[in-house]
């Protein structure tokens, strides 16, 4: 039971007392092989490390500068005369500035469930009454639920492409037609898993400026640690979401990695089919071993293992392996969200699973 706050503590805004904490990672993760929160498991390209050791005392002592790291992701992004970029901590910055700027108290945001906890937490935050496209168990994109929910007035719809936790992705020209049929309607299409689906809304942005792109470079860059993201759009539309940023958001350790990881496009594509790889070798295993598996575009899968998931997420740690139970949500009881390494790491987890499983069925004399 909560006590009741102490006489005389401020008193939050209504909005900040609906919101539930994040959960973070805990502590002690190193030394693991980390498959529980979609990490990049290989690490940055090595041009990173190189340009961080190279910093200086007074690129620590000056205020970060985001010309070159701006240069760098409008020229991978293909941004042309009529977009624009706002440089972000991470995608969560990305997310809380477009629910600030755009949602006002009261009104209607669109979420997939389940879903990153994040969209929820900033649309809260904003004062939104949160509407919810619910995923069945076959996980298949909710779309007849969401035609559903957009039925009455929204003011923003946050879709992930590929989705986290199902690893679904948007059916290919959805964004399009919300964004014609839905003018006064932002969506925020957030790509952090891009790279791995290979779709994307970026080409939808000249023509649809209610329409903003989240890109992250926490996944195929391999910069989670730094905090570094993008928000892509329309000049005008990104104009209102610039006015309230901070001028010094990204720092600089973040700007330079960013700047560096660009530098070596042939770095990410090797890794990202590595990645593909490594999915593909990881669900037709699990197949194997009789455990349904999801179809992802993402770095990660969902498996269901049923009542003995909890049993076979203690025996992977025990293994030195980390997944993330997913069962907080009806569409995923019983399942695990693992993700993706190298091909010979997802051979070792897969022997790692079927030992696990061999301890945790019912008749394993454990």
């Amino acid at each position: 039971m909560s006590r009741p706050p102490a006489r005389g503590v401020p008193q939050p805004t209504p909005e900040v007392a609906r919101l539930k904490p994040y959960s973070v990672p805990a502590a002690g993760r190193r030394g693991f092989l980390r498959l529980d929160f979609n990490e990049n498991v290989l690490g940055p390209s090595p041009r990173v490390l190189e340009r961080l050791g190279s910093l200086g005392t007074e690129d620590i002592a000056l205020y970060p500068d985001e010309t070159e790291a701006r240069v760098a992701v409008a020229e991978r992004f293909g941004i042309g005369p009529d977009l624009d970029l706002i440089l972000t901590s991470g995608v969560d910055e990305g997310i809380r500035l477009v629910c600030d700027c755009f949602v006002r108290p009261g009104e209607r945001v669109v979420l997939l469930e389940p879903g990153y906890a994040m969209y929820r937490f900033y649309a809260t935050l904003a004062g939104a009454v949160v509407a919810e496209a619910v995923y069945d168990e076959d996980l298949l994109f909710p779309l007849a639920a969401l035609r559903l929910a957009l039925q009455q007035p929204a003011r923003l719809l946050i879709l992930g492409d590929p989705h986290n936790p199902t690893g679904t992705p948007v059916p290919a020209g959805l964004v399009e037609e919300l964004a014609a049929g839905h003018p006064d309607m932002v969506i925020l299409v957030d790509e952090a898993y891009a790279e791995f689906g290979g779709q994307t809304a970026i080409d939808l942005l000249p023509r649809y400026p209610n329409v903003v792109v989240a890109r992250t470079f926490s996944k195929a860059y391999g910069l989670a640690g730094l905090r570094a993201g993008v928000l892509l759009g329309d000049r005008d539309t990104l104009s209102f979401l610039a006015r309230m940023r901070s001028p010094y958001a990204v720092n600089t350790l973040a700007l330079v990695a960013l700047t560096a990881a660009l530098q070596d496009a042939d770095y990410v594509t090797r890794y990202v089919e590595a990645i593909r790889q490594g999915r593909d070798d990881l669900a037709a295993g699990l197949e194997r071993l009789g455990i349904k598996v999801h179809p992802s575009a993402a770095n990660f899968l969902i498996a269901r293992f049923g009542a003995i998931a909890p049993a076979v997420l203690l025996g992977l740690r025990r293994r030195g392996i980390l997944v993330r139970d997913r069962s907080d949500h009806p569409a995923l009881r019983g399942t695990l969200r693992i993700g993706i390494g190298m091909r010979d790491q997802m051979s070792v987890c897969l022997q790692a699973i079927e030992e696990a499983l061999a301890e945790a069925r019912p008749g394993s004399g454990r």
